[in-house]
């Protein structure tokens, strides 16, 4: 068997490599923010490798561009825009300050679990590629479903970009979405992972792509997510994030204790 007959095993060492070059990045600028970026090109790059490997027809071409390409691609760009080589993020600066010895080594570690995370979330893109063929149906309205996704998560990260471009940052984003729930940009994240049962529909892979599913749910809700970004929050803000914690919605999109 060559190696283009094991498109997974490609998978995962292309985005080993990415991790690999991210973590020598991160020793040069002693900045982890570069994990992300990688993490995120490698979902892409493991969706087109799939196409690139695997003939398909319009549907499923369609299908895999969108999701996770154009959706993963999005997210790049905002990364790599956000990007501030002389600004490490709080998540990063507290593991640095927490791995007090053998800091680099444990990053090396970190960054290595985050490409099998890429190969894991890239895992619903070979799935739509390898199933039967696409229902026209199934295409239409995960398309819905997801472009409503990315619209909304569009929308969260330009208000909490134009907030804090004139607000200080003691202060906490309460505006537009920010108002209804205290994460909606991981909400339309989470919820555009729906689309995947919805192409998956009536294959093998249904049932399977539930799990993806509720492991993004768990990483958002209990471990990398939203419990690490509430921390970070608390030691900024205070008693002003502790007021807003009382009466807006943690996660989902909801009305306000004041509405």
């Amino acid at each position: 068997m060559s190696w283009f007959e094991q498109p997974l095993l490609l998978a995962t060492l292309m985005c080993l490599a990415l991790q690999l070059i991210a973590w020598f990045r991160q020793y040069q600028t002693h900045n982890a923010d570069v994990v992300d970026i990688a993490w995120t090109l490698g979902i892409v790059m493991c969706a087109l490798l799939y196409l690139w490997l695997t003939p398909v027809d319009t549907l499923t071409l369609v299908a895999v561009l969108l999701f996770p390409v154009i959706w993963y691609g999005r997210l790049l760009l905002h990364l790599i825009m956000r990007y501030d080589v002389d600004h490490e993020d709080s998540r990063y600066q507290y593991l640095r300050a927490h791995w007090s010895a053998h800091t680099q080594q444990k990053f090396l570690g970190f960054f290595l679990f985050q490409a099998g995370l890429s190969v894991l979330f890239s895992l619903p893109a070979y799935w739509v590629i390898t199933a039967a063929d696409l229902s026209l149906g199934a295409l239409l309205l995960a398309l819905v479903w997801g472009g409503l996704s990315f619209i909304g998560v569009t929308l969260a990260d330009h208000q909490l970009y134009r907030f804090k471009k004139t607000h200080d940052s003691s202060e906490v984003c309460n505006v537009g979405l920010w108002r209804y729930s205290r994460h909606p940009n991981y909400f339309f994240e989470w919820i555009h992972w729906l689309v995947y049962p919805i192409l998956l529909w009536n294959t093998d892979y249904f049932i399977w792509s539930w799990f993806i599913v509720g492991m993004m749910l768990l990483f958002l809700l209990k471990l990398t997510g939203i419990p690490f970004s509430e921390q970070q929050a608390l030691l900024k803000r205070g008693d002003a994030y502790r007021a807003y914690m009382k009466k807006t919605s943690q996660f989902i999109i909801w009305r306000t204790k004041d509405d």
